[in-house]
């Protein structure tokens, strides 16, 4: 796989920051096995369809809320979080959110809601447990958490808790959707809201 230059974590902060996106996180876990790089697929196709239903469940959540996004003129945004290199750098080259929309005055990609606008860090992550500064793994994966928690809506990993701190932390009144691997395509009874998902997790 080619590999995609994505965005700094100074584009992704600002992006996320900004009043005129409506920030999407969906988080993905590939698996500790992908830190090592032994024996991975590096079938760009093969890729994206093990994990569809994380981005068609993003494309339903942009379709139900399209009027709500040409009333306040917002421009629905991916912020893609995964512990697999491959998965970003796959979703980036087929959908890469264009930094001309960040800059433009105009909100120039605001119509095209039919493709994904993925935002994301192209650079292999730190897994604490492998790394040789795990302090700065910590620290690393503590800033993704909190970008995380600026989205609007959340989709994460099932069998990954690492995106539900940061969904829960960032208190935002929407379904929080779970998924699985190569589960259905569809956003279809995967929802829970807050106070649900607070139980059904963690006791809260």
């Amino acid at each position: 796989m080619d590999c995609v230059k994505g965005h700094s974590p100074q584009q992704i902060l600002q992006t996320l920051l900004s009043p005129k996106f409506f920030p999407i996180g969906i988080q993905i876990r590939g698996g500790d096995e992908t830190m090592t790089g032994i024996d991975l697929s590096s079938d760009e196709q093969a890729i994206l369809k093990k994990f569809k239903n994380f981005f068609t469940c993003s494309q339903q959540i942009i379709n139900a809320t399209d009027t709500f996004f040409r009333e306040t003129n917002q421009i629905p945004i991916i912020f893609l979080l995964s512990d697999d290199v491959r998965i970003r750098q796959a979703a980036l080259k087929n959908w890469q959110f264009s930094l001309e929309c960040f800059q433009s005055s105009e909100n120039k990609c605001q119509s095209n809601n039919s493709s994904l606008n993925i935002l994301a860090n192209s650079n292999p992550v730190f897994h604490i447990s492998y790394a040789h500064n795990r302090m700065l793994a910590f620290e690393l994966g503590i800033f993704d958490n909190f970008l995380f928690s600026l989205c609007e809506q959340h989709i994460f990993s099932s069998a990954s808790g690492f995106g539900r701190f940061a969904a829960f932390a960032s208190l935002k009144l929407r379904n929080i959707y779970s998924m699985s691997l190569n589960g259905q395509p569809s956003c279809q009874n995967q929802s829970l809201s807050l106070t649900e998902a607070g139980y059904y997790w963690s006791g809260i």
